[in-house]
């Protein structure tokens, strides 16, 4: 009998403790990435690439998007408070971008957010300040979508950026070996600094209201291609992207 006990008490505790294994292990969170998801390539039949929808413009005026356009998706690569306001870049996985400017009620959409959008029923191509913009998209066809697209900076020269300006425009790129960082000029809304590298020099204007700030030291420059007639410039995110 006293073996008999001691075996039942022995199964009780091993059962016991199974149950306690098992309900922590369901319990415990699993571990993994906690970025979102990568967004796989658009689907030709639904979606066209930011370049192929620039392409429509046909070079000056507006141009209004006609019925049928397919849609176009990319990601967030500036920072809203060193834009205008209303104004974002877009790039999408083909390494094409695109200047959108949100109708008036639009929401802010962080660096980051992926927008799917469709520009019929009222959006326009245009040119404005020598970039192609995306203007007059109904709030309702811009819709964030869950998810991201892994952009890689495309390494670039100044000469090299300032020779491809329109393609690479709301693209990121990144300037290693600059030689200098040199504040030309300034006023109510921001700062406007030289970079210079051994091909050449372009610009990049901070605003104010972003508090970035610029570590004249910093010998790489990493941003988005913008332009502002006939000066081709490049747009920070953060005071990381000057290392």
């Amino acid at each position: 009998m006293r073996i008999k006990f001691f075996n039942n008490t022995f199964i009780a505790a091993t059962l016991l403790m199974l149950f306690s294994v098992l309900s922590f292990s369901c319990d415990k969170q699993p571990i993994g990435p906690t970025e979102p998801d990568p967004i796989g390539p658009s689907d030709p039949a639904s979606f066209m690439t930011l370049g192929a929808f620039k392409a429509l413009y046909p070079g000056s005026g507006d141009f209004s998007i006609p019925s049928g356009t397919k849609k176009i998706r990319g990601i967030v690569v500036s920072n809203s408070a060193n834009e205008a306001s209303s104004n974002y870049r877009l790039q999408d996985e083909s390494g094409s971008g695109l200047y959108l400017y949100t109708v008036i009620g639009s929401p802010i959409y962080p660096m980051g957010s992926v927008l799917e959008i469709n520009p019929t029923g009222g959006g326009v191509l245009t040119t404005f300040n020598g970039d192609i913009e995306l203007k007059s998209v109904p709030q309702a066809n811009v819709v964030p979508v869950s998810g991201t697209i892994n952009i890689t900076p495309r390494v670039a020269t100044v000469a090299d950026i300032i020779a491809n300006k329109l393609a690479w425009s709301s693209t990121l790129v990144k300037i290693n070996n600059v030689t200098s960082i040199v504040q030309a000029s300034s006023n109510s809304t921001g700062v406007t600094y030289n970079i210079t590298d051994a091909t050449g020099t372009l610009s990049m204007f901070v605003r104010v209201v972003s508090g970035i700030t610029v570590n004249t030291s910093g010998t790489s420059v990493t941003g988005y291609v913008s332009i502002f007639n006939t000066t081709t410039q490049v747009g920070i995110r953060s005071a990381s992207d000057i290392q």
